[in-house]
């Protein structure tokens, strides 16, 4: 079991490769946001072993979420392994995440640089 410390924007970048590892090999992945330690993704075992033996204080139930009036602009969502992902959308997303110093989307853009060159022909610039 491995223990993972990931960003908020890397977390929207691999969530689905972050909850498969989480499911199937009971990694725990700590969220953070500006080097701040916020929350944590663990495994359904791991969330029924805290709710046995740290149960809540009160049955409160969660309140909904408020709804915005607009969406606010995410340029991470549907983003995944630039592999399943197509063309415009690894473009979109290698400048967005362009200067960053989060070591997980470094990794990110390094294999995006290499799924563009094989599918265009030319490194991003």
């Amino acid at each position: 079991m491995a223990e993972m410390v990931v960003s908020a924007s890397a977390l929207r970048v691999f969530f689905k490769d972050l909850a498969n590892s989480t499911a199937e090999e009971q990694h725990r992945v700590v969220i953070t946001r500006h080097g701040h330690k916020l929350v944590a993704l663990v495994s359904q075992e791991d969330l029924e072993f805290l709710r046995k033996h740290k149960p809540q204080p009160t049955e409160r139930p969660v309140p909904d979420p408020v709804p915005s009036q607009e969406a606010p602009y995410d340029p991470f969502i549907g983003a995944e392994h630039p592999g399943e992902v197509p063309t415009s959308e690894i473009e979109r997303v290698y400048r967005e995440t362009e200067g960053t110093d989060d070591e997980y989307l470094r990794g990110w853009r390094s294999v995006a640089a290499q799924v563009l060159k094989e599918r265009t022909g030319r490194v991003p610039g």
